[in-house]
């Protein structure tokens, strides 16, 4: 059991590598908040997850988020997704433009929108499969087998708010 104090602490950023992917890419698992966080999310080893951390800009400042997933090739409509919202950034981007630049890709995102930040873009869940074309999105159950849930154990250290983001 992981102590529960924890949710005080800030995250080791020493667990977390620098960001080295290619972007844009698809996010798929945690956005670490604190250090039970970082303790107790746990992403099955055989679909390769990494702690990396994504330096972004907000309010002039330059601040990094703390990832633990999956950092997955985007398809070529996720691509030009990405490139439109790249392109918005140069002016302004609400939360309105936001919604409407995805409305126009028959995309949504209605959870998650306090990640929106600068090169950080949430997208709802149902829409993974329409963003890549890796095998694991033909996985109807991809989240449990992240996790490893047991259907006949419930643990609920286990859980946490799975987050899609396109990075840019």
């Amino acid at each position: 059991m992981i102590d529960i104090s924890l949710v005080e602490a800030s995250v080791n950023l020493d667990d977390f590598e620098t960001f080295s992917e290619d972007r844009p890419c698809l996010f798929l698992g945690f956005a670490i908040k604190n250090e039970y966080d970082n303790q107790r999310l746990e992403i099955n080893g055989n679909y390769k997850p990494s702690r990396q951390l994504f330096a972004f800009e907000k309010n002039g400042e330059f601040k990094v988020l703390p990832l633990y997933g999956l950092f997955i090739k985007l398809n070529d409509t996720a691509k030009k997704l990405a490139k439109t919202l790249l392109e918005q950034e140069k002016q302004e981007m609400s939360i309105n433009t936001y919604s409407s630049i995805l409305d126009q890709y028959n995309i949504s995102c209605r959870d998650s929108y306090s990640y929106l930040n600068k090169n950080i873009y949430p997208i709802d869940f149902e829409h993974f499969a329409d963003l890549t074309t890796d095998k694991i999105k033909d996985d109807g159950k991809i989240l449990q087998h992240l996790l490893e849930l047991d259907d006949n154990k419930f643990d609920f250290q286990k859980f946490g708010a799975f987050k899609l983001l396109i990075l840019v």
